[in-house]
């Protein structure tokens, strides 16, 4: 697989579907926020596109297109592919885990009064100077921050909210 540079042509984001809910969210992600990196197996006329972020990959196309140590770079993540990526999955890597998972949407319909926060808790955006503060977030939140490209990322971003006189943050 080859990483395509920043900016190159949207094309290989066609080869997702926009908006789906599940283990496809990374590509959403990284279309929304330009974190992470976009991968193919041709510049010119892809077959195979995958998109990583944070330690997931998600993987479309056609596999029989891949060469087959061409999924190297992906040794050290969680992939999500079709079912027909198996036979090169397995010829790629030594160990594999397959993992079935549940996708819940729940819709809930927004309510014409905004939601205020509990007596004592201040809800605010995250800004860089919070950056030194999500070092002090537990391990089980290093994927968040990883998808962000960081603390400093994430506390730029805009798109964090921490509690304070509570605990907690919600990305």
């Amino acid at each position: 697989m080859i990483q395509l540079q920043p900016g190159a042509d949207s094309a290989p984001s066609r080869s997702f579907p926009a908006g789906t809910a599940g283990p496809a969210t990374p590509v959403e992600h990284v279309i929304g926020t330009g974190v992470g990196r976009w991968w193919a197996d041709s510049v010119l006329q892809p077959q195979v596109v995958a998109v990583s972020c944070a330690g997931q990959v998600v993987l479309r196309g056609d596999p029989h297109a891949l060469a087959q140590d061409s999924l190297a770079p992906f040794a050290d993540s969680s992939v999500e592919a079709p079912s027909r990526f198996l036979p090169v999955l397995r010829a790629s890597f030594e160990t594999i885990e397959p993992e079935e998972r549940l996708v819940y949407a729940h819709l809930v319909f927004a309510s014409s009064r905004p939601r205020r926060p509990m007596h004592g808790v201040t809800v605010r955006r995250l800004v860089p100077a919070d950056a030194g503060a999500l070092a002090a977030l537990g391990p089980e939140t290093a994927w968040i921050q990883a998808s962000w490209a960081g603390r400093a990322g994430l506390a730029a971003s805009g798109s964090g909210w921490p509690q304070s006189g509570g605990a907690g943050f919600s990305p």
